[in-house]
């Protein structure tokens, strides 16, 4: 049997190991934006600004009682009639790269909505204490809150 506490010291000592080792650095260049029916989307660019690789999976999801605690997401799939997509579903971003998030607005909403947007970079790191080693994935999500104003407002 494993004792915890030991493990749970591994893996701190892992974690604080891989601080001075290379790493990919997500930057949004927006944490907010509002879409106003008829005006131009603002541009929503996702920025690796460390020195490796990042794999990214990015999540839409409709926040159907803003304010609320919990809050009640449903992942675009599950929209019936979506009114705004964001796309990619996934990307790369290499060292120093840049990309522009596509933001369509595929009708202007009767009320307004609130779109959360998470990026997830997908960070895996093995951990070899007192020589078993294990597997630990790292899943730090940064997001976007996007309001789609409707025609109501």
């Amino acid at each position: 049997m494993i004792d915890t506490s030991r493990l749970f010291l591994g893996v701190l000592l892992a974690l604080f190991a891989t601080q001075g080792m290379a790493e990919g650095v997500l930057k949004l260049s927006r944490t907010e934006l509002k879409l106003e029916p008829g005006k131009p989307a603002h541009t929503l660019y996702v920025e690796n600004t460390g020195d490796t690789p990042l794999y990214l999976e990015v999540k839409q999801e409709l926040l159907l009682n803003p304010g609320q605690t919990p809050e009640h997401l449903v992942p675009i799939q599950e929209v019936e009639r979506p009114s705004l997509l964001i796309t990619p579903g996934r990307l790369v971003l290499a060292p120093g790269q840049k990309r522009r998030m596509v933001i369509r607005e595929l009708k202007p909403p009767t009320r307004t909505l609130v779109w959360r947007v998470t990026f997830r970079p997908k960070e895996q790191l093995v951990i070899d204490a007192e020589g078993v080693s294990a597997p630990l994935v790292v899943s730090v999500g940064y997001g976007t809150v996007i309001y789609q104003l409707g025609l109501d407002r």
